[in-house]
């Protein structure tokens, strides 16, 4: 039998070339992996799941921008009410506490929320660690802006702003130890029972910011502030409650969760 020549088989080809491209589609063993992500290794989500994570991300952002104007106005107002230029126990009071709140314990806060803008790549651990850290600055600052504003008052405690205030001092200080004990407790495995601390410190340092956030809003308020900044001091309440709403959604959502899997 002769061999099909040359044109022949290049002819076989095409038409077995045309048969296969006409072959049904099927998604099944034809679909490209389009939904993996090489350069991170995650899948993509659905377009609804991204779209809703883009706006949490604006959201998170936009009250990261409402913290730096609250710690903006009161540094300034802090290092400009005197007409001499002079600085107070008072107006120091103002920055260490404010900061310690608005700034080191509220952003402390934010670092476990998932969808913080500056610490949502980091890992467990690694939030865990920032989280810690930004609480020890808070406190510390928290701490001297307290007995600054005592010694300011001579150790009298007659306002209710100040009454909040060493409330909000005390839990905060608790917050800073039982998370230094569930932290420890969850790597070493210690007597104390890792759930239970747990829920403890998310419960106080819950109600830690809370009390230090509402001793703010209240100092907005005072005549002392409030006289010579007429509607900034508004907008400052305003936004001081904003981020308080915020700031104790995700720490709702661990203590609910947190519950329920020792339950």
């Amino acid at each position: 039998m002769d061999r099909p020549s040359t044109s022949q088989q290049s002819v076989e080809k095409v038409e077995m070339f045309e048969v296969r491209e006409h072959v049904p589609y099927q998604a099944e063993l034809t679909r490209a992996p389009a939904a993996y992500d090489e350069e991170s290794g995650d899948m993509y989500s659905s377009k609804w799941h991204s779209a809703w994570q883009a706006i949490c991300q604006l959201f998170n952002l936009l009250h990261h921008m409402q913290i730096a104007i609250v710690v903006f106005s009161m540094w300034h107002f802090a290092l400009t009410s005197a007409p001499n230029g002079s600085i107070s126990n008072l107006q120091l009071h103002i920055i260490f506490a404010g900061t310690g709140y608005q700034l080191f314990l509220v952003e402390a806060v934010l670092t476990l929320h998932r969808h913080n803008a500056w610490s949502g790549q980091l890992s467990k651990d690694s939030k865990r660690i920032v989280h810690g850290c930004l609480q020890l600055i808070g406190s510390v600052f928290v701490i001297a802006g307290t007995f600054l504003g005592l010694a300011e008052v001579k150790m009298q405690i007659n306002t209710a702003h100040g009454i909040c205030g060493v409330i909000a001092l005390a839990f905060s200080l608790i917050s800073f130890v039982t998370g230094i004990v569930a932290l420890f407790s969850s790597k070493v495995r210690l007597m104390i029972k890792n759930g239970p601390m747990k829920i403890l410190h998310i419960a106080v340092g819950l109600f830690a910011i809370s009390m230090g956030l509402i001793t703010m809003v209240m100092g907005f308020n005072m005549d002392y502030f409030s006289a010579s900044q007429g509607g900034l001091s508004t907008a400052l309440m305003v936004f001081v409650v904003m981020i308080l709403f915020y700031v104790i959604v995700q720490p709702i959502v661990d203590l609910v969760s947190t519950t329920r899997n020792i339950l």
